[in-house]
This record gives structure tokens, sequence and C-alpha cells, in this order.
């Protein structure tokens, strides 16, 4: 989406990495007794917003600074990997075991198994139904509504969207909104994968 919309979105790493540190938290943090379905749904509300935010960033320094997308896009993963890993992770951990030992994981083990559907044999994670919607719901939203086909414009020749009334800078913005939503999605996927 952000690169329809003509921002190169470099920083996706790191909007993995913030949505993935946000979904660790709901899976830290809220009971198990909650069921399958409110940590399904809490967990993937709570990355996509993660990710959404720390994309404002990208957003903001290519959009309106106009600043350069590789830089801004580098910095952001730097910035995610020192934010998650090394300030939050290690002041929690340092937090649960009395100052003494950071060199342990956040553990959401058993949340994580609400995560899980048996099917017969075999085991799959609810965020597989969610890609699967996310991919169908992409390919709608880009290629057969009006706002894919002004993101898409934008993209591709922003002045002459621009001069058919198009806002350029609304429909980048929302560009980068929902690749960032979808990078934090990527995130959770990825921690609660293995």
């Amino acid at each position: 989406f952000a690169e329809r919309s003509g921002v190169i979105n470099i920083g996706l790493e790191g909007i993995m990495v913030i949505g993935a540190l946000g979904g660790a938290l709901v899976l830290k943090f809220m009971p198990v007794t909650v069921g399958a379905p409110v940590m399904v749904i809490t967990t993937v509300i709570v990355s996509a917003l993660f990710g959404m935010i720390f994309s404002l960033l990208l957003a903001v320094a290519a959009i309106n600074f106009k600043a350069d997308q590789t830089i801004t896009g580098t910095a952001m993963n730097m910035l995610a990997t020192a934010a998650a890993a090394t300030v939050a992770v290690k002041a929690m951990n340092t937090a649960a075991s009395g100052g003494n030992d950071v060199s342990s994981d956040i553990s959401y083990t058993r949340t994580k198994d609400l995560l899980l559907v048996h099917v017969g044999g075999f085991e799959l994670n609810w965020f597989m139904l969610v890609a699967v919607l996310c991919l169908i719901a992409a390919y709608v939203a880009l290629y057969k509504t009006r706002f894919g086909l002004r993101l898409r414009a934008c993209g591709e020749h922003p002045q002459a969207a621009d001069s058919v009334g198009i806002n350029v800078y609304r429909m980048r913005y929302a560009g980068v909104l929902i690749s960032g939503l979808l990078g934090g999605l990527g995130g959770i996927v990825y921690i609660t994968a293995g």
C-alpha cells in the first residue's frame, strides 16, 4: 500500500518489530482466562495499532518533511530494534527478576496456546485465517475500488492526481498507515508462529 502511494517503506522490518512487541505485551499481561476469541482479537488490534503508530514516523518524515525515505526507513529499523529489545524487554525482565537476571525471555507460552486451533492431526494458527482475509481485502481495496485507483494514481503520477482534485498527501498517509497496520500484524504472526 505504501509503495502504491509513492512512499518506499524501507522501515517495514521496524514496523514488524514494534507490532510484535505490542502483541507480545498483550500475550504477557492478558490473563489466560479471557478465552481464544478475545485473545486473538485483542492481540490483532494492539499489534496493528502499534504498527500504525510507528509507521507515522515514516509518513511525517517522508510526506511532510520530504526526507529521504531510505534513510528514514533504515533509522526506523534501528530505532525499533533498540526500543523493543534493549529498552522494553530488558526493563520488563529486570523488573520481573528483581534486577538480577536480564537474560530471561518474555514468557507467554500459555496464552500463545489460545492462538492455535487443532483440526484433526493438524495444528493451525488463527492468524492464517487473518492473513487470507487480509490478502483478499487488499486485492479488492487496491484493484476494485475508487480508493485503490486513487492510491495507485498518487504513486504513479502525483501531479496528475493532484490536478483532478485528489489529495495526494491524504492518500499517501492512508497508504503508509495501511502498510503499518499490515506490518504490525506481520510482526505478531512472526513471533507466534514458532
